[in-house]
């Protein structure tokens, strides 16, 4: 008959005993699984989850209580918004004595995972995340264990936690607005599937419906807002021969792509096809055209995130008027003719 074991006090010995293997087939099961067979990994991994053995480094630190650390997950470092968000995140912290730790999900949401369970082992005193999709089901379980959490940007699903996010749909409006007001009658919206961008979506709806004159919206969804997805966009719209006059992109990224494959193919920019991007990441005012793009402070907002972790600031705080998007009109889109 197994032992029973405390769940509050479980060790590695513990996990080793009920497995029937030595302690260094579980320290190898936690760091360096290839080095086990599959039969064997299985063995250790089912006596961890039977005895809810959480790896946990922080409980040396006991002593002393919680780390000073918070976590901060990201989508995807390679999008320069979110290196803005870390950047205000890592200032903010600095100024309570706290340190973030960085993680790239890398658009997968079994890492996220992943690294959600290594803050758990960490003791993190909160994690701020800008998610891959859906909420996870850790991070749930983490602020039930008394963790909290604070997500960057508009989560998938009703908003029921703290958030912080920018007005997208005003944005939208914003962007779009400009195009008209520049003459743009044939627009097309690119944009990934993220809430956030579908409010950005909305906006532009909005503005179409408030314009003066008939204007036409289609648009084209991607599964990731990259320079490569843009560029391919870029592709398909040369491909079928008829350009829109005003493009709106779903961020900067896409915005870039798009420019450098219509650029290379002769299109004329404004002249031709007006184009607005969105977040103002530093690579839009240096582009080979200058980017028109919508900003929001995301350093502020990265800042904003570290103080709800921290029980300094409330969602809904005044503060929040900060994030107000703005529209800051570069040479893809204003006409000088």
């Amino acid at each position: 008959m197994t032992p029973e074991i405390n769940r509050q006090a479980v060790t590695v010995s513990d996990v080793a005993k009920h497995a029937g293997v030595s302690r260094a087939t579980v320290s190898y099961a936690l760091t360096q699984p290839t080095r086990l067979s599959d039969d064997m990994l299985a063995r250790v991994q089912a006596s961890i989850a039977e005895l809810g053995y959480v790896r946990n480094d922080a409980a040396r630190r006991l002593r002393v209580g919680r780390s000073q650390a918070l976590g901060l997950v990201v989508a995807n470092s390679r999008n320069p918004v979110f290196a803005e968000l870390a950047s205000g995140a890592e200032e903010e912290a600095a100024r309570h004595g706290m340190f973030i730790l960085l993680a790239n999900a890398d658009d997968n949401a079994d890492r996220e995972r992943q690294y959600l369970n290594f803050f758990e082992s960490q003791q993190v005193n909160g994690v701020l995340i800008a998610p891959v999709g859906s909420v996870p089901d850790e991070l749930v379980e983490l602020r039930q264990k008394g963790t909290p959490f604070v997500v960057l940007g508009k989560p998938q699903e009703e908003m029921v936690y703290p958030s912080i996010s920018g007005d997208g749909r005003s944005g939208g409006r914003l962007a779009t607005e400009h195009l008209i007001a520049q003459g743009r009658r044939r627009l097309l919206f690119v944009g990934g599937p993220h809430p956030q961008v579908a409010d950005r979506r909305e906006g532009a709806q909005d503005a179409i419906a408030a314009a003066a004159h008939p204007v036409h919206l289609e648009t084209i969804s991607v599964p990731l807002q990259t320079v490569r997805a843009g560029e391919e966009i870029g592709e398909q719209l040369l491909r079928r021969g008829e350009l829109p006059d005003g493009i709106f992109a779903g961020n900067d990224l896409l915005a870039l792509g798009l420019m450098h494959k219509l650029i290379a193919a002769g299109v004329r920019i404004p002249e031709q096809v007006s184009l607005v991007g969105y977040d103002d990441i530093e690579f839009a005012e240096y582009a080979i055209v200058p980017l028109t793009s919508i900003r929001h402070a995301g350093d502020k907002m990265g800042a904003a995130a570290v103080r709800q972790v921290l029980g300094l600031e409330h969602a809904g705080d005044p503060a929040a008027d900060q994030y107000a998007p703005q529209l800051l009109v570069r040479a893809t889109s204003l006409q000088t003719g």
